[in-house]
């Protein structure tokens, strides 16, 4: 019988063989999955979705435990693969450089982009009786259309809210030394440009979301209204810092 480690590396091994699948796909997605139209050319999804089958329904600890059992997992199948590769290409591994990462220096973008998800959360937690006493009233005159509308609306803005922050910071990282290298040939500095177009993409369907609030509860729109400006601004800001993102081909939805 397959251990756990065996099983992990062959399933991975395995769909990293399909050629259905699109690759890199990953890299610049929103990982939304329940969301997502192109979970079968994924290899990350289809792999998740492998390790789960056979779990059946688990408590909340058993949960718990098995999430954590799969990071382990999966550290132990990356280090055995990394190792098996070092003695393909004849690396000694114990013989390899230690590298000086440079210290990152938070910029005003990825400080103001982490900044809205922190007045996000905490805006959404402060005004919970006001969004519950909405909710009652569409459940009182069973309006159904306008409790999906509200209900998908605020499942965006929680989704993206920090979303954001995390990819302007990633799109940021190295940016200068990346942008400016004539010899990139392994072109890393498309990871910048994936992160911050996916970043910019969030921040779209974070306005069109809150649009809808803006649009109906009068008396947020103010609160609303500050959110938009700032989310208008940041993605202002990345479209002048990464010129031509919006060209950049994202690997399965773009091309």
């Amino acid at each position: 019988m397959e251990s756990k480690k065996e099983h992990f590396k062959r399933t991975l091994l395995d769909l990293a063989n399909n050629e259905n699948l699109v690759p890199g796909i990953y890299n610049y997605c929103d990982r939304w999955c329940e969301r997502c139209t192109m979970t079968k050319k994924c290899l990350t999804y289809l792999h998740e979705q492998e390790m789960k089958e056979g779990t059946g329904h688990k408590s909340p600890d058993e949960e718990n435990k098995n999430f954590w059992e799969q990071i382990r997992v999966a550290w132990e199948v990356t280090m055995e693969m990394i190792e098996e590769d070092a003695e393909r290409l004849n690396i000694d591994l114990d013989d390899v450089e230690d590298m000086e990462l440079p210290e990152h220096i938070e910029t005003p973008l990825e400080a103001k982009a982490k900044e809205y998800g922190t007045k996000m959360y905490n805006w959404l937690d402060e005004n919970q009786p006001f969004i519950k006493e909405q909710a009652e009233k569409l459940v009182m005159i069973n309006d159904e259309a306008s409790m999906i509308k509200y209900k998908d609306a605020m499942e965006v803005i929680q989704w993206y809210s920090s979303f954001i922050g995390a990819k302007v910071h990633r799109a940021h990282l190295d940016l200068e030394e990346r942008k400016n290298d004539p010899n990139d040939e392994f072109n890393i500095y498309s990871d910048n440009l994936g992160s911050a177009k996916i970043a910019i993409i969030a921040i779209e369907r974070s306005m069109d979301a809150l649009s809808v609030f803006y649009n109906d509860f009068k008396e947020k729109e103010d609160d609303i209204l500050k959110f938009l400006v700032e989310l208008s601004t940041i993605k202002k800001q990345l479209l002048q810092t990464f010129p031509g993102v919006m060209e950049f081909k994202r690997p399965g939805f773009d091309d």
